[in-house]
C-alpha cells in the first residue's frame, strides 16, 4: 500500500525544501494514456478533412495561430525566469552581505539564543536564494523543441497541393502538442522559484524583526563594557607604553606617619609627590 502524504506535510517540505509533488503510477498512467488518444484523435481528424487546398488553408491558418500563441507564452514564461534570477542575484549578493556584516559585528553583544537563531535564518534565507536560482535555471535549460526543417516547410515533386497542406496540419499540431509539454516543464520550475523566493521573503521579514528588537533591547553601555572586559589586545592599546619604574621614597619614623613631602625623581618632567 502506497502511503500518501498530507497537504500539511507537503507544505512543511514545501518551506524548507520547495520541490513538485511526484506522480502515482496511477496519475503517470493516466496521463501517457490521456496523450495517446489526443495523438490518435489528431490523426484522425486530421485524415477526415476535405481534400481541397482551399477548405484546408483555414485549418492550416488556425494551427499556425494557436502554435504562436503558444510560443508567446513561452517567451513570457522564459522571460519571468530571468527575472527571478535577477532578483535572486541582487538578493544574493546586497542583502546577504549586510546581514552577514550585521551577524558578524553584533555577535559578541548578544545572547546565545539570539546569535543562533541569526545565524541559522542567514542560512535558510540564503538556501532558498539559491533554490530560486536553481529553479530558474533549470526552467531556463536548453529543450528539444521540435523544430521545422527543409523537408517540413517544402513540398516534394510527388506531392499534390492539398497533401502537401495537410500535412503541415498535421506538423503544426505535432508542434503544439510538444511546445505544450515543454511549457508546463518550464511553469513547474517557474512556480518552485517563485515557492523558494516566498520563503525568502519571510525568512528575511523575520531576520529584520528579530535584528531590530536585538537592537532595541541591547544596552549600548553594556556593549561597551563587556568589549573592554573581554579584549585584552584593545585594553593594551588604551594603557599606552609603560615607562621605567622609578625609585623608592625616603621611609618615614617608625610608628610616625611621614609630614613632609618627598620629590621622587621620575622620567617625566612632572615631580611625583609622596606623602
Amino acid at each position: 500500500m502506497r502511503f500518501q502524504f498530507t497537504p500539511a506535510f507537503h507544505f512543511i517540505r514545501d518551506l524548507f525544501y520547495p520541490t513538485l509533488d511526484p506522480l502515482s503510477k496511477t496519475d503517470s498512467d493516466s496521463q501517457a494514456q490521456r496523450a495517446s488518444e489526443e495523438e490518435s484523435e489528431f490523426g484522425s481528424r486530421i485524415a477526415a478533412l476535405p481534400d481541397s487546398e482551399s477548405l484546408l488553408a483555414p485549418h492550416l491558418n488556425n494551427c499556425r495561430r494557436v502554435l504562436d500563441e503558444e510560443e508567446e507564452a513561452r517567451r513570457g514564461i522564459e522571460a519571468r525566469l530571468s527575472t527571478v534570477v535577477g532578483l535572486s542575484s541582487i538578493a544574493g549578493t546586497i542583502v546577504f552581505g549586510a546581514l552577514l556584516a550585521q551577524v558578524a559585528g553584533s555577535l559578541g553583544s548578544q545572547g546565545v539564543i539570539t546569535r543562533w537563531l541569526m545565524a541559522l535564518g542567514t542560512l535558510y534565507a540564503a538556501v532558498q536564494v539559491c533554490w530560486a536560482i536553481l529553479a530558474a535555471v533549470r526552467g531556463l535549460g536548453r529543450r528539444n523543441y521540435i523544430a521545422p526543417t527543409a523537408s517540413d516547410i517544402l513540398p516534394s515533386s510527388e506531392e499534390g497541393r492539398a497533401a502537401f497542406v495537410r500535412r503541415q496540419i498535421a506538423f503544426c499540431a505535432q508542434r503544439l502538442q510538444d511546445g505544450r509539454l515543454q511549457n508546463k516543464a518550464k511553469v513547474d520550475q517557474m512556480a518552485l522559484a517563485h515557492c523558494a523566493m516566498r520563503n525568502f521573503i519571510v525568512g528575511l521579514a523575520i531576520l529584520t524583526m528579530l535584528g531590530t528588537a536585538s537592537a532595541i533591547v541591547r544596552r549600548p553601555s553594556d556593549t561597551l563594557i563587556q568589549t573592554l572586559r573581554t579584549n585584552q589586545e584593545l585594553n593594551e592599546l588604551l594603557r599606552g607604553p609603560q615607562g621605567p619604574k622609578g625609585d623608592s621614597g625616603m621611609a618615614g619614623p617608625k610608628g610616625e606617619p611621614c609630614t613632609e613631602p618627598t620629590l621622587v625623581p621620575h622620567s617625566s618632567s612632572t615631580p611625583i609627590v609622596h606623602h
